[in-house]
């Protein structure tokens, strides 16, 4: 089960990086890749299914273990008690599945949003993955966090036919 662990959080993120891929120019007023949408909806779902894989495995389906291990990680790296990356993990898919929501319910609206608030989305996503992703996964999992940041860095910021993507 620690297979699927780990395997389900990183086919979502690199699901994620793909939608986030797949919609570049999206919020300038260019049409998104046809699989985005459903790159970006699948990720989110199988990061769910990891949030549950890792309540049952790891924390016996008790929110105050999982509060003490995040705890317990959160001071190994930062020499900080605090458990309180477990919200910060709810928050980050609660956004994410709002996103998938948003952009299925009313994609005109969803891409004609203020570039302040795609760019401030982008940049709790970026903050909350390269933590997890980076710093908190260490290693050859840190290398493929890299790799994630990267992509969604060059994904967001890139030229396209001479034009700057700012949304």
């Amino acid at each position: 089960m620690n297979a699927a662990l780990y395997w389900t959080i990183w086919i979502a993120l690199a699901l994620f990086a793909a939608g986030e891929a797949g919609k570049r120019g999206l919020h300038d007023g260019r049409a998104p890749k046809p699989w985005a949408w459903w790159a970006f909806a699948i990720g989110c779902a199988i990061a769910i299914v990891h949030v549950a894989i890792a309540m049952g495995v790891r924390h016996h389906w008790s929110h105050a273990a999982a509060i003490d291990a995040t705890a317990r990680q959160t001071f190994s790296v930062f020499g900080l008690d605090w458990g309180g990356g477990v919200y910060v993990n709810y928050a980050f898919l609660l956004v994410w599945a709002t996103e998938v929501w948003l952009w299925r319910r009313a994609p005109e609206r969803y891409a004609a949003r203020p570039a302040s608030m795609t760019w401030t989305i982008r940049a709790f996503y970026l903050v909350i993955i390269a933590s997890a992703a980076i710093v908190f996964a260490g290693g050859l999992r840190g290398v493929a966090g890299v790799l994630v940041v990267a992509t969604l860095l060059v994904s967001w910021t890139r030229r396209t036919g001479g034009t700057e993507n700012t949304g």
